[in-house]
């Protein structure tokens, strides 16, 4: 394995070469339930039935 390092340039920010881990692109998490606190503000009758029941 080969390790390399590069100095960066502050004084010529245009030269400096962009890091791999910048060059990546985000993976796409896609969500299949929402999450339980989204879920609670949206309906939060829906994790208390008991109490929402009238008499």
């Amino acid at each position: 394995m080969e390790l390399r390092t590069h100095i960066y340039d502050c004084k010529k920010p245009s030269q400096n070469q962009i890091p791999a881990w910048m060059r990546l692109q985000k993976e796409k998490t896609e969500e299949k339930e929402p999450d339980l606190v989204e879920q609670f503000k949206k309906n939060p009758d829906s994790f208390f039935p008991e109490f929402c029941k009238k008499p």
